[in-house]
C-alpha cells in the first residue's frame, strides 16, 4: 500500500492533520536534501493552500534571538500582506536521520514563541529528514 501523500496544489483544501502533512511534505519535496531551510507556506482563511511559498535556504542550525525575531517578522509580514485571516505551516528541511534533535526542538520553541510575539498563527510545524516527515508538537519543544 503506497502511504505518500498526493501533493497539495494551490487551491486545495487543507482541513485536518493529513492535509496538513501532506502540505509539509510537498515543500519538502522541492528542499535540497543536504541543505538546511526552513519552508514555509500558508493556508487562507477559507483552509485551503495559498500558493505562497518561502524557502529559507542555509538556515543557522540554532536558531538565536535576531534569527528567531528576524524569521517571526518575514512570516508575520507574509501572512498580512498576502494570505490575511491565514496560517503558516513550517518544515524544517535538515540533512540527518529523521530522529528529533535539540536543533529540531530549539527552532520548535523558537517558531512557536515568534507565533506569539507577532501574533500569527502556526497551524503546523514539521520537521523533514532522513527522508521522511514529521510533525513537531509542543511536547516536542519541551522535551531533551
Amino acid at each position: 500500500m503506497d502511504t505518500t501523500p498526493t501533493p497539495v496544489r494551490p487551491g486545495d483544501h487543507v482541513y485536518d492533520d493529513a492535509d496538513r502533512l501532506a502540505l509539509a511534505t510537498t515543500l519538502a519535496a522541492a528542499a535540497l536534501p543536504r541543505s538546511r531551510t526552513l519552508c514555509l507556506s500558508w493556508i487562507d482563511a477559507d483552509h485551503r493552500a495559498a500558493g505562497v511559498a518561502v524557502p529559507i535556504r542555509e538556515v543557522p542550525e540554532y536558531p538565536d534571538v535576531d534569527d528567531a525575531r528576524r524569521f517571526g517578522m518575514v512570516i508575520a509580514s507574509v501572512t498580512q500582506e498576502s494570505v490575511p485571516g491565514g496560517s503558516v505551516v513550517a518544515v524544517l528541511c535538515r540533512p540527518g536521520d529523521a530522529t528529533i534533535c535539540d536543533v529540531d526542538r530549539a527552532w520548535n520553541l523558537a517558531l512557536r514563541e515568534q507565533s506569539a510575539t507577532h501574533g500569527f498563527r502556526l497551524h503546523g510545524l514539521f520537521v523533514a529528514a532522513g527522508g521522511g516527515v514529521r510533525p513537531l508538537t509542543m511536547d516536542d519543544a519541551l522535551t531533551g
